[in-house]
Formats: structure tokens, C-alpha cells, sequence
């Protein structure tokens, strides 16, 4: 069953790394869409989801997930990318260390949502999707609309 998020993230990362291929370092101070962050802002976010999530996931405070997110900013294109694939490799990590009843488990994150582990990993990978769309939107809105496989 983890394989099979596995792949999906797999997908969603791998075009994430294609789409930052595709990008300046200025396009990462693109805000297409008033009020909301920029492309490297949401870059960034993207590049951690998959650790950020993990320690959500395992009861990390809200303090705790702060200070993580002030520890762990990306600002370039190569660090993005570097992030997305270390960050990747440590859910994998993680996750495959869980047998069938820890991952059934049921966890709760700081804001109260109680999902077993196996529930985190598809919201984990729901999250990425979300975000991934809602950068490719971002692009397109620029005139930027990345030409990357997204789903296979």
C-alpha cells in the first residue's frame, strides 16, 4: 500500500524537479496572483512537505513546526531541489520502517486531525498535489506553463 503512494509522490516530485529546471532564479519572485506568495515561496513549501508532514504527523507542536520552518528556508532553485529529494527520501525512510499495525496507528496534529499513519501519507501526498497544482496555475498565469509530465 506505501508503494503505492510512493509512486504518486515519485510523480509529483519528479515533476517539480523538471518544473524548476524550467525556471530563472528570477521567476522565483513571480506573485501572479494578488495576495498570495510568491513562486519561490511556494517552491519552498513544496520542498519540505514531505518532512514537515511526517513531524505533523507525529505530534510536533505548533512552536516545534515553526521553528522547523525557520530552520529549513530554501532560496534557490538548486535548494529546492536538493530539499524536495532529501525530504522525499526521509518520508520513504520513515515510512518503511512502519509494520502494518504501526501503520494503522492513529496520530494527532497539533490543530486536532487524528489519522492513522497510513491516512498521513495519502494526505501527505495530497498536500504535494495541491500545491503542485496551485504552482502550475501560478505559471500559467504568467505565461510560464511548464512543460512537465503530471501525472502518469
Amino acid at each position: 500500500m506505501i508503494q503505492s503512494a510512493f509512486k504518486h509522490i515519485d510523480v509529483a516530485v519528479t515533476s517539480l524537479i523538471d518544473i524548476c529546471d524550467q525556471l530563472s532564479e528570477e521567476d522565483l519572485a513571480l506573485t501572479p496572483i494578488e495576495g498570495k506568495r510568491p513562486v519561490g515561496e511556494l517552491l519552498a513549501h513544496l520542498s519540505v512537505i514531505c518532512r514537515a508532514d511526517v513531524y505533523i504527523s507525529e505530534g510536533a507542536s505548533e512552536e516545534e513546526m515553526a521553528q522547523f520552518y525557520a530552520e529549513n528556508q530554501v532560496h534557490s532553485l538548486g535548494e529546492i531541489k536538493q530539499a524536495l529529494i532529501d525530504n522525499q527520501m526521509y518520508l520513504y525512510q520513515r515510512y518503511r520502517q512502519f509494520n502494518t499495525e504501526e501503520l494503522l496507528h492513529v496520530t494527532d496534529s497539533y490543530w486536532g486531525a487524528s489519522y492513522s499513519r497510513l491516512e498521513w501519507l495519502l494526505e501527505i501526498m495530497g498536500h504535494v498535489y495541491h500545491h503542485r497544482g496551485q504552482l502550475y496555475t501560478m505559471l500559467t498565469l504568467t505565461g510560464k506553463e511548464p512543460e512537465s509530465v503530471l501525472f502518469k
